[in-house]
Formats: C-alpha cells, sequence, structure tokens
C-alpha cells in the first residue's frame, strides 16, 4: 500500500511538471507572435516596482499621409463612424481625435483598444483586420488635427428656468472627403474597392498594380477577378478576408476587371 502511493505522488509530480513546462513553452510562443496578449501602458504604475510582461510595440506607418489616408477609408467601410461619428469626432462612441482617451493615446494603446476591443461596447477588431489594417486605422486617427472647442449654446431647464453651470458643446460637423462619381473610379468608390485598394500602393488589400502584375498574362484573369470580387476570399494576398460583394452588376464589374487589369 506504502509503495502504491508512493507512485501515485510521483505520477503527480511529474504531471504537474508537465504542465508548468507546456504552460512556459505557450508563453514563450506568445512572445514570438506579432500581436502580444498585453502591452506596457505609460499611465499604469507597476506594484511594487515590478512591470508585468510585455511586448513593445510600433506603428510600422506611424506620419505616413498615405497610409493615413488608407486608414480614413476603412474607417468608413467598417462602420466606425456608426458609433464614433464621422471624422472620429464623437456620437454615441468618444471622439477620438479630441485628444482624450478612457484608455490611453499612444499609437500602440489605440491598437490594443481596437485589436482586442474594450468594455462596454467597443468589439474586437482585430480577428477581423488583422494587425495591419489595425495600424492603418490608428495612423489614421492620430494623423487628425485635435479640433478647435466648438462653440457653445446654454441651455435653460424648463422647471428652474436655470442656466447649467457647464454648456452644452455644439456638435462638429465632419468634413467628408471628395470621391470620384464618374468612370471606373467612380465605381470604385461607389462599391466601396478604395477602402482596401489603392492603384501604386498596399493598404488592406494588395495595390490594383500588383493584382494586373500577377495576373495579366494568364488566361481568364478577368473572369477570375470577378469570381473573387463576387465571392470574395482569403489567403491570396494575405490572411485579411475580402468580404463578397456579390450585389456588383455584372456590367460595372466587367468594366472595374478590365480597368485593373491594365494598372501599372
Amino acid at each position: 500500500m506504502k509503495l502504491r502511493n508512493a507512485w501515485v505522488v510521483v505520477l503527480v509530480f511529474a504531471a504537474l511538471i508537465t504542465t508548468l513546462v507546456c504552460i512556459k513553452c505557450d508563453a514563450e510562443a506568445g512572445d514570438a507572435n506579432d500581436v502580444p496578449s498585453t502591452i506596457r501602458y505609460e499611465a499604469n504604475i507597476p506594484a511594487g516596482g515590478v512591470k508585468p510582461a510585455g511586448v513593445a510595440l510600433e506603428n510600422p506607418h506611424q506620419d505616413d499621409p498615405q497610409s493615413a489616408q488608407t486608414g480614413a477609408k476603412l474607417f468608413t467601410s467598417m462602420n466606425c463612424d456608426g458609433c464614433h461619428g464621422g471624422g472620429a469626432l464623437g456620437m454615441i462612441g468618444p471622439s477620438l481625435v479630441d485628444g482624450r482617451w478612457h484608455y490611453g493615446g499612444a499609437d500602440e494603446e489605440i491598437f490594443h483598444s481596437i485589436f482586442y476591443g474594450r468594455p462596454k461596447g467597443m468589439p474586437a477588431y482585430g480577428g477581423l483586420l488583422g494587425s495591419e489594417g489595425v495600424w492603418l486605422i490608428v495612423t489614421y486617427l492620430k494623423s487628425q488635427p485635435v479640433p478647435n472647442v466648438g462653440p457653445t449654446t446654454s441651455y435653460e431647464d424648463p422647471a428652474t428656468k436655470a442656466t447649467p453651470a457647464v454648456d452644452v458643446p455644439t456638435p462638429l460637423v465632419a468634413p467628408q472627403p471628395a470621391l470620384p462619381t464618374t468612370g471606373v473610379e467612380g465605381l470604385l468608390a461607389k462599391y466601396g474597392c478604395v477602402a482596401c485598394h489603392a492603384v501604386e500602393k498596399r493598404g488592406v488589400g494588395p495595390a490594383f498594380k500588383d493584382v494586373a502584375a500577377k495576373y495579366r498574362a494568364q488566361t481568364g484573369a478577368a473572369a477570375y477577378l470577378a469570381k473573387q470580387v463576387k465571392s470574395g476570399g482569403a489567403g491570396v494576398w494575405g490572411m485579411i478576408p475580402m468580404p463578397p460583394h456579390s450585389d456588383v452588376p455584372n456590367a460595372d464589374l466587367d468594366a472595374i476587371t478590365a480597368w485593373i487589369l491594365t494598372s501599372k
């Protein structure tokens, strides 16, 4: 009986060691990912002066105007303005350009908020956009100038006829970017293609010139691209998925694919 109990103790100890080794391996594997499970917030004070583990993030598109423009289109196409308002000036959700942040306004802190989401309504977009898409939106938000305080209007309480101590700011109206309305470029804007693609430079999706270079010489290239647009997909140009656009009429789709294949 004593020998049997001793073996039980040995087996339990071995299982414990194996579990600890697995946890350590998982932690080390996590450190290798480009998206960490945690970051170091500048405003946080570490208990006992010991900082928690974290990986330093760096925005690969910092201060790049083209990336900011792509991020602005992505901000709209992902319906971010449905909560945060046009130009991210604030609506149901808070303003993202007034310099005030609940969870930190450094690039990596904003990245973390978008990628993993926040309590009380902010979805996690990392699974849909990936690191690249989130960084583009961060670049757009950080490129926005902090707006001047808008004019205020005093509101009188109908019951007491008293004026509130703090005036309520008049909502600011965000400027809307002008998009082409005619020709193939107008079609690209109409169907949201320009939210992810540009001619010269890669955005969320590949540049049109790169798509043309890959498929131009292939037989049935136009039909293949049309099918990709209609059905959507992922994996050819990275892991960020392309949503299906089954609503695009065949005539418009033919014009778009023919134009893309001539891009240089």
